[in-house]
């Protein structure tokens, strides 16, 4: 969250628990600065949710670890629902023999999902959709190739065994 943000949360807080706000406008401006720092991974309406659940369970006035703690379970769930998997197709300008941009890119997929920016990518929508592979039937170029295989294995396999010993 910005610096903004941390504000406006902060001026909703102080709706439901005035506990929380500090009156002096020196303290003020140090807790809005230390919610931001500790908060600034985490998005304002995941932040507003998670006051509405502390409050919901708990007398206690909110502190800034309360939201914290609850955004980092909340992105450990949604890493783990990620399947990971890199679509090359999602980004048509990276060379496929690129590794160091492949690797940018794919970081850049996991913290998006990792700060709720993008949605996990779960393996039943990767799946949805996607018809069985029909079984393929082998070309007459392949059988061709393992019919000599075949043969060269069973001419070994008969062939005597040449004795390394001498008389």
């Amino acid at each position: 969250m910005t610096l903004k943000e941390t504000l406006e949360l902060l001026r909703q807080i102080a709706l439901v628990d005035d506990r929380v706000v500090r009156l002096d406008d020196t303290e003020q401006a140090a807790q809005l600065t230390m919610w931001a720092a500790i908060l600034r991974d985490v998005p304002l309406p995941f932040a507003g949710q998670a006051v509405g659940d502390h409050y919901a369970t708990s007398a206690f006035p909110i502190m800034p670890k309360d939201i914290a703690e609850r955004w980092r379970a909340e992105s450990r769930r949604r890493l783990d629902r990620h399947v990971g998997t890199f679509e090359p197709c999602a980004y048509p300008h990276l060379d496929p023999d690129d590794i160091p941009g492949y690797r940018a890119a794919l970081r850049a997929e996991r913290d998006g999902v990792r700060r709720g920016a993008d949605d996990p990518i779960e393996l039943r929508a990767l799946l949805a959709g996607s018809e069985p592979a029909a079984a393929g039937r082998p070309n007459e170029a392949y059988l061709q190739a393992r019919e000599a295989l075949r043969v060269a294995r069973d001419t070994a396999r008969t062939a005597p065994q040449e004795s390394g010993a001498t008389s």
